[in-house]
């Protein structure tokens, strides 16, 4: 029995795919919470990380932003920035607590 080339690669492919797939998905829908039970199939969890992926990404363009304009400053001008930096931060963190506990 002999099979054609372009049928082996295109289901090859296929399973390599849905295994991509399932893996994505377990990884993103287990409770990153130590603290915190994961439902049965993780759907909840899987919005939620996928916020907190949002949220990070956000972070570090804000972050490569805040490094360019440090770029000159004076020591004072770059400790006020970190200073509002730390501030974002315990904002955000304080609204995730607030989320992950409602």
């Amino acid at each position: 029995m002999e099979f054609q080339p372009a049928i082996v690669a295109s289901t090859s492919f296929v399973f390599l795919a849905i295994g991509l797939l399932g893996i994505t998905y377990s990884v993103m829908s287990s409770s990153w919470d130590e603290d915190r039970e994961g439902s049965g199939l993780g759907f909840d969890e899987f919005s939620k990380n996928v916020d907190s992926l949002k949220e990070g990404l956000s972070r570090t363009k804000e972050n490569a932003l805040l490094r360019e304009k440090m770029v000159g400053l004076s020591e004072a001008e770059i400790q006020r920035a970190i200073d509002e930096s730390d501030r974002r931060k315990d904002e955000l963190k304080a609204k995730k607590q607030k989320e992950w506990t409602d």
